[in-house]
């Protein structure tokens, strides 16, 4: 048996051996995330050993986290013009590309760094957050905060790092950075002491942002050191501000997509705090962990493709990009059956799972998230083909429509429901309205664009 994989993969084509690597690579630090994502929650829940401070802690990453995708769009232009520039092996137009790339972030992310700090002192940050202050004063929540949205914005920066690797079809090496991350939070949770209110929330502040910065820094000097990217490593000399234009271009459908997105999945816990109150947004962590795991494991599973279909389309291999359409969606399909068949276990796996912390299970609930769970798979096959062939049209028509109607729909359901599980029905109504169109355009692309020049 072993012998006949091994045949099958060395018969396979450069793509599909590329993806298989990087699926491999990813599941299995997926894996080792998995299991230490069983510690983070209980560690997290031991450390804060409050409630409202750890909901107030999520909503604050939820928040701040955002600021990560105000990157104008940049680094999925750059993951898309340079993977045909190596492609095309034209190092100096990637250089160009890298070069243009590297010094606009650097330049917007200081400028903002110095504004944000020159007027985050006129925001009454517990009354946004809704969060008394003799639960966490007002200076150890500006302290946090800063400390937080600095380290972002390096993050802004060196994750373009992620471009990089995407482009070289190494995409599993950006989840190993995430899980490099997700091991040193964990080491520091459970050596510090916990003491206050104000100082955990403080001291968590500096540990996320250690975690979060320092894999980046050291994964962007071993790979600008080594080759090929040696001879394509960013110089000054080498800005280019038409190269930039092109990059601002494509990234801009790219950020105006990702932001509509953000609206209707990132925000969440936001909804959920300002309709419901903090302590809520734990129970939806919990539940959070769970079924969106699984649209995560898969939407990290298809990083590869992305690329690669831009790859396969500076080579012509459009026969190619149709037929891994296809075995994505059957694979979205069993993804989808895997997230309903989890609910009637949930309620065993969470008492294990927290023990004397865990929360009743709502099967109502559960099943609201598995439907989103489901629809986010089915987005992230959709978007892998789209963002790949550069065709973001139907991506920013329907996340707009999306983001709008999340906003009206979750004050509704939660009033209707008199549950916080409203935002989430909200939230997957919201994305299925893409789920929709999408297919429809991409059948039309395979008829058109993709149907004279297939071989």
């Amino acid at each position: 048996m072993i012998n006949k994989i091994k045949k099958k993969f060395t018969n396979c084509s450069g793509y599909n051996k590329e993806i298989i690597i990087n699926i491999i690579g990813t599941f299995v630090i997926k894996g080792i995330a998995l299991v230490l994502s069983l510690f983070t929650m209980p560690a997290y829940i031991s450390f804060f050993n409050n409630n409202v401070v750890l909901g107030l802690w999520f909503t604050l990453l939820s928040v701040l986290n955002w600021i990560l995708t105000f990157d104008l769009g940049v680094g999925n232009g750059l993951r898309n013009y340079l993977t045909k520039t190596i492609t095309r092996k034209n190092h100096k137009e990637a250089k160009t590309y890298l070069s243009s790339a590297y010094i606009s972030i650097g330049i917007f992310s200081l400028v903002i760094i110095i504004l944000f700090l020159l007027i985050s002192n006129q925001f009454d940050w517990n009354a946004l957050f809704n969060i008394n202050k003799n639960i966490v004063s007002a200076p150890a929540l500006d302290i946090s905060i800063k400390i937080v949205f600095i380290g972002i914005m390096i993050q802004f920066l060196l994750r373009l790092i992620n471009s990089v690797l995407y482009a070289l079809q190494k995409a599993f090496l950006t989840n190993l950075l995430s899980l490099i991350t997700t091991i040193i939070t964990l080491i520091f949770v459970f050596i510090l002491p916990s003491k206050n209110n104000n100082y955990n929330i403080i001291l968590m502040s500096i540990i996320h942002v250690t975690a979060a910065v320092l894999p980046y820094l050291i994964c962007s000097f071993i790979i600008f050191i080594k080759k090929p990217m040696r001879d394509m490593k960013p110089s000054i000399k080498y800005f280019d501000k038409n190269h930039m234009r092109k990059v601002l271009d494509l990234g801009g459908r790219f950020f105006f997509a990702q932001i509509t997105y953000m609206l209707i999945i990132g925000t969440n816990e936001i909804f959920i705090t300002k309709l419901t109150g903090n302590n809520n947004v734990v129970h939806y962590q919990i539940y959070n962990k769970f079924f969106v795991l699984g649209c995560t494991l898969f939407s990290l599973a298809l990083a590869p493709v992305w690329s690669a279909v831009t790859k396969a389309i500076v080579e012509k291999k459009y026969d190619w990009i149709k037929k891994i359409y296809k075995k994505l969606i059957l694979a979205a399909i069993l993804g989808s059956i895997c997230e309903i068949l989890m609910i009637p276990f949930l309620q065993f796996i969470i008492n294990i799972w927290l023990g004397d912390n865990a929360i009743n299970i709502s099967y109502f609930n559960a099943f609201i998230f598995a439907i989103l769970g489901s629809l986010m798979i089915f987005n992230s096959v959709f978007s892998s083909i789209a963002n790949g062939a550069g065709k973001l049209k139907v991506q920013v028509i329907c996340f707009a429509i999306g983001a709008f109607l999340k906003i009206i729909l979750s004050i509704i359901f939660v009033k209707v429901l008199g549950n916080w599980i409203g935002v989430i029905l909200a939230t997957a109504l919201a994305l299925l309205i893409y789920c929709v169109i999408q297919p429809i355009f991409i059948n039309k692309l395979f008829d058109n664009e993709f149907c004279d020049n297939t071989r």
